[in-house]
């Protein structure tokens, strides 16, 4: 047994040595390379004379060899097979002399295998979108002579797959050849290191699992010295110099946050383990009391969460239960006194108001007593800490008011994405009938008079008519190549060009254009989404997949990556990975990312995906069967912008001609851009349900004033939403762009 043992070991290693010999035979005598040549914008300033010197000198030791050249970019755009003897590579050469320097770098094609015994790799591997690894199948030496270059990844790379790493920006043309055993060089690897590309992140010490940590905060700022106490226990902290704290507590423990001048909050203790609190002054709630305005006995005034306005002011519908028809039957709380008389609610999910939902929202309405926002609960949870409304004597209550769809969203922001139940009691309106409110029902005429113009989408930059005057795509993309080297530090001349090559029908050109900026700017978060806006208009949505998922590895902890990642899933087809995201989203399975912000839009995206393609989805993960009801909108607008600092009005005009605003700047909306900032998020959706009938107006007043960076503003209108008779109108507008305001477009319903 032992005799065979030792025959069959030395079998192997015999074996393995004729192997590894053919390996160095086939370096050292191939009869096939393959020359993956990088075309990306980056590679412009190599020095392409001392590249092509070094193939001279290496094709001058191998007369008679055949050449596989691959040329790529943002995909591969020449690939062909030559046959050189004698030495003589002049077709080859002359076609690598031709190439242009455009787009970005995919490196995915270097993970084809192909049949050569050896690969050059000439690239500066600068990775933008995706990593660079190289087949390690084939022996594959990586060059470059680029003044900028990846070293760590191309000496990496180079060693990994039995080549090495030329850089002719450091070694002599001799030298280089010496690494590849020609000229009578020994090549010695004995003592190279691959360098690991891994980066060493640092983080703050994790205290241990008997602790909570978290920030305290105001609208402005972080708060040093906010106090943190344990209700019932006498155990407490102090915030730091960055407003941070750490306190040891048990689920179910009660933090009790405050601070002077600030009013106290309270918070149960969960799985989390980290909270960021945002106090506010006391006097901001006392603003928000409902004041009973006197009225004419003809009109009808209602509560909109602003105070009580004339209905036929508003630019939406609302309804008003007064204290009259609330008391009309024996009810003995407030759930049972407004049962069946809510127009537009789908189920409540349980005896108590607070879980009602309204039709086709998967979320619970906001209540509001007094003015004030309560907690709101979360649907589908079971942790028995929803806030029951059992305590609200209905025979105390004034009246009733319910909000749906842009109506909610306009005054409560995301919160009231679910619809709001605005609450008066008989005792607020009693003590503040002596009172005077800041925020009164005085609100100034929302008629609309104004006669906007539709914002343009014509480019009338003088670069676009000097494109204008050439005739074919080969004429214009030549003059481009020498145009653009004035314009590349302006992301919008790429963006420009690209739709202007996309109108001529080359979606592919178009395409390699617009990633000259991802090239140009690759860390850069912002001008990666305008990209995708861009890659997404023109239908280019494989395009945009690659971009989104870059995002997702870049931003892993804002909400925004996920959903984005989820909806472009559905675009392209891959609907069972956009279902994962959506099943980890509703299981809160992504560590520290908080999606409430966008928990509505997200909802609305994810019943669609499961009415459209359920057949074609495997649902086992997936157990909620409240997503699958039907959706029913008028129209479903969706706003996405480039840029959370991004400052804008939009402005929603009915068909009686009154108008309502929401507004995205610091001055009108501070918590709203706050809670961007802290969640990640850039979204936000407007629904028209029961709406009125007739033409619906919506405008866009831009208040961005100095930005080097274009903010991009995405508008998509769906109608028969989620059904197969599904359309979809969409536009990107410049807000650096408008200078005035205009009207982005008009929803008949």
């Amino acid at each position: 047994m032992l005799r065979k043992t030792s025959i069959t070991l030395i079998y192997f290693l015999v074996l393995f040595s004729s192997v590894q010999a053919q390996l160095e035979s086939s370096k050292l005598n191939p009869k096939k390379i393959t020359i993956f040549w990088d075309t990306s914008l980056s590679m412009k300033d190599k020095d392409i004379e001392k590249e092509i010197a070094f193939l001279d000198q290496y094709f001058n030791n191998t007369p008679a060899i055949e050449i596989e050249l691959i040329a790529f970019s943002n995909s591969i755009h020449f690939q062909k097979t030559f046959t050189i003897v004698k030495s003589d590579w002049t077709a080859l050469k002359e076609e690598m002399l031709r190439f242009n320097y455009d787009g970005v770098a995919f490196f995915d094609v270097l993970l084809e295998k192909t049949t050569s015994d050896m690969n050059f790799l000439f690239t500066d591997g600068i990775e933008v979108i995706d990593q660079l690894k190289i087949n390690k199948t084939t022996p594959t030496y990586v060059v470059n002579s680029s003044k900028k270059v990846n070293h760590t990844v191309l000496e990496q790379q180079g060693l990994l797959s039995g080549g090495d790493f030329i850089n002719l920006n450091k070694i002599s043309i001799q030298e280089a050849l010496a690494l590849l055993n020609l000229e009578g060089h020994k090549k010695e690897i004995t003592n190279k290191k691959i360098i690991s590309n891994k980066k060493v992140i640092s983080s703050k010490t994790i205290p241990n699992e008997n602790f909570v940590t978290g920030s305290v905060f105001d609208l402005e700022k972080m708060l040093v010295g906010a106090t943190v106490s344990i209700k019932g226990k006498k155990r407490g902290v102090v915030t730091d110099a960055n407003g941070e704290f750490s306190i040891e507590a048990t689920d179910r423990d009660i933090l009790v946050i405050s601070y002077l001048g600030m009013k106290t909050k309270e918070i149960v203790v969960d799985e989390s383990r980290r909270f960021e609190i945002l106090l506010l002054n006391e006097e901001t709630e006392l603003d928000e009391v409902v004041v009973k305005g006197k009225s004419k006995p003809k009109i009808e005034m209602v509560d909109t969460g602003y105070g009580k306005v004339n209905k036929e002011k508003l630019g939406y519908a609302v309804q008003t239960i007064d204290e009259k028809q609330l008391m009309s039957g024996e009810a003995t709380n407030i759930s049972d006194a407004l049962r069946g008389k809510m127009v537009g609610v789908h189920y409540t999910s349980g005896p108590d108001l607070s879980m009602t939902v309204f039709r086709q929202i998967n979320q619970y309405a906001l209540i509001v007593i007094d003015g004030i926002p309560l907690r709101r609960n979360i649907k589908g949870a079971n942790n028995g800490m929803n806030q029951l409304m059992n305590f609200i004597d209905p025979r105390n209550v004034a009246s009733v008011t319910v909000l749906k769809g842009l109506a909610a969203t306009n005054r409560y922001g995301s919160e009231g994405g679910g619809g709001v139940i605005l609450i008066n009691t008989k005792t607020a309106l009693l003590n503040q009938k002596s009172k005077v409110s800041k925020n009164t029902a005085l609100l100034k005429d929302n008629d609309f008079t104004e006669n906007l113009t539709l914002v343009n989408s014509a480019i009338n930059e003088k670069y676009i008519e000097e494109l204008k005057e050439f005739q074919t795509v080969d004429e214009i993309y030549n003059h481009y190549l020498k145009q653009r080297m004035n314009y590349l530090d302006a992301p919008l001349y790429f963006e420009n060009v690209s739709g202007y090559i996309a109108q001529r029908g080359n979606k592919e050109l178009a395409s390699k254009i617009m990633s000259n900026i991802l090239e140009l700017n690759p860390k850069n978060v912002s001008m990666l989404k305008l990209v995708a806006y861009k890659a997404v208009q023109q239908q280019d949505f494989l395009f945009a997949k690659t971009i989104y998922e870059k995002i997702a590895q870049l931003k892993p902890r804002e909400a925004q990556s996920h959903r984005d990642l989820a909806l472009i899933y559905q675009e392209t087809g891959y609907y069972q990975k956009a279902l994962d995201i959506y099943t980890k989203i509703q299981n809160n399975s992504y560590t520290n990312v908080n999606f409430s912000g966008i928990k509505r839009v997200i909802d609305n995206e994810m019943k669609r995906l499961l009415i459209r393609h359920k057949k074609e989805l495997n649902l086992n993960e997936f157990s909620s069967e409240n997503f699958l009801m039907s959706l029913d909108y008028d129209a479903r607008i969706v706003f996405d912008w480039n840029n959370r600092a991004a400052e804008f009005d939009l402005q929603f005009v009915n068909p009686q001609k009154k108008f309502f605003i929401w507004s995205h700047t610091k001055s009108e909306n501070a918590m709203r851009l706050y809670e961007e900032e802290i969640q990640g998020f850039n979204t936000e959706e407007f629904l028209l349900i029961d709406g009125e009938k007739g033409e619906w107006q919506i405008n866009i007043e831009s208040k961005i004033s100095n930005s080097k960076k274009p903010v991009v503003l995405k508008y998509t209108v769906y109608r028969n939403y989620g059904k197969p008779n599904e359309t979809k109108e969409l536009k990107l507008l410049i807000l650096n762009n408008l200078k005035e305001k205009q009207m982005i477009g008009k929803i008949i319903i």
